[in-house]
């Protein structure tokens, strides 16, 4: 299993019992909010670190993630 794959595992199971302040929230999936408007609710929220965590690894291009929105992904080169 991946590490993206274990991060999102992690915080979907956290959230069949904890819910995600942004949960039902769609400015979290709206591409003309602004993250920054939408920083302190993901602060206050009990599953900001899984959701950082999996954000950080997977670079998820659409919606806001622990209050990021990450535009583009990047690839790893591997160098032989």
């Amino acid at each position: 299993m991946s590490r993206s794959s274990e991060a999102f595992n992690a915080l979907k199971f956290a959230m069949m019992t904890t819910s995600a302040a942004c949960l039902d929230d769609d400015r979290f999936i709206d591409d003309d909010q602004a993250p920054a408007d939408l920083t302190p609710i993901c602060a206050s929220c009990p599953l900001f670190d899984l959701c950082n965590t999996y954000a950080a690894i997977e670079r998820p291009v659409g919606g806001i993630w622990a209050g990021k929105r990450y535009t583009q992904r990047t690839t790893k080169r591997t160098e032989n």
